[in-house]
């Protein structure tokens, strides 16, 4: 350990003066060294608030963590623009894209994502954030040198050599099930903002939620099916006053990042589609439609066509490609 470390603790008011003489002890002991040496042979690294790497964003919440142990890159929870991507662990086929485009588009601009490496949004999150070449972390509640969910491997892997691992809990910690609600609040302290992609009403998710409106951090909620169990949360977020979002770009606006390369693509994608050779109906309908399910109803009055004719054109569309069916009367755009 650092020389001095716990008096300079002590003295940034992180640890009362009883903490700091036992901490003293253990040195004189050569616990802290022995223990420091075990760490290494992991590839695990320490950090604590008076390094200047500890991020600074957690300095402002109530509970700081004393320790974060790291594998991989710790300058990433330093970036300029961080997000929280959180969500169900069984989201649906529509939940598992969303996570994945608004992940893949906001890391490829230069957003940092963060999240919990759990199965489902978080897994496809920190995924779709590597594939883009972007940068992510994934807070773990449990030691960084154990992979929970175990399924997680081949991402758990990924972050260790091209993004990062962190955790409040030392390496001798096993997945607890009390551990997660406390994790959430650095995953939300972490980030600027906070994107729900889905979630139940009494969920994880929603506990960071609560973490990061109790840390100032903005809400961004993507909407779902009324009815469906893991929209509940989402939905009752945007009627609190959560920013409703339907596509990246929306993120991209409120953090005041609008790339040549955003507007690019909506040139070429306007292009190719007058390239593919739609008619004014087939486009009419195009326009009706978004990433997120519209149902059929709504399409037939928003594009002023009779019913039969609304039905054909969504079937020319989703066998070019374009559009896809996803349940039963419910259309999105293709991803």
């Amino acid at each position: 350990m650092k020389d001095g470390l716990a008096g300079r603790l002590r003295e940034e008011g992180f640890l009362s003066e009883n903490a700091a003489h036992e901490i003293n002890i253990s040195l004189n002991d050569d616990w802290l060294e022995r223990y420091e040496s075990e760490l290494k042979k992991m590839d695990i690294s320490y950090v604590t608030p008076v390094d200047s790497d500890y991020p600074v964003r957690l300095l402002n919440i109530y509970d700081s963590p004393l320790t974060l142990y790291y594998r991989g890159d710790i300058s990433i929870i330093n970036d300029e623009n961080t997000l929280a991507v959180i969500g169900s662990r069984r989201p649906t086929g529509y939940g598992r894209l969303i996570a994945e485009k608004f992940s893949r588009d906001l890391a490829g601009e230069g957003i940092t994502i963060i999240s919990g490496m759990a199965s489902g949004v978080d897994g496809r999150a920190h995924m779709a954030s590597l594939d883009s070449g972007g940068r992510t972390a994934a807070v773990l509640g449990c030691g960084v040198n154990r992979c929970y969910p175990e399924e997680n491997y081949g991402i758990y892997k990924r972050l260790i050599d091209n993004g990062l691992i962190i955790s409040e809990y030392g390496p001798e910690v096993i997945p607890l099930k009390q551990n997660f609600p406390e994790r959430n609040r650095i995953i939300s302290g972490l980030s600027d903002g906070i994107l729900v992609v889905e979630a139940k009403i009494k969920s994880g998710t929603m506990i960071t939620v609560d973490s990061g409106l109790e840390q100032g951090k903005i809400i961004y909620s993507v909407p779902g099916r009324i009815g469906d169990i893991q929209s509940e949360g989402t939905n009752r977020l945007i009627k609190s006053g959560a920013i409703l979002v339907t596509e990246p770009e929306d993120i991209l606006c409120d953090y005041r990042i609008i790339s040549e390369r955003v507007k690019a693509e909506k040139a070429e994608t306007k292009i190719r589609d007058e390239a593919a050779g739609l008619d004014a109906r087939q486009m009419k309908v195009m326009e009706c439609l978004s990433v997120m399910p519209v149902f059929i109803d709504d399409i037939i009055r928003a594009a002023k066509e009779n019913v039969s004719a609304v039905i054909s054109t969504l079937a020319e569309l989703e066998k070019k490609g374009y559009i896809i069916q996803v349940s039963p009367g419910y259309y999105s755009k293709k991803i």
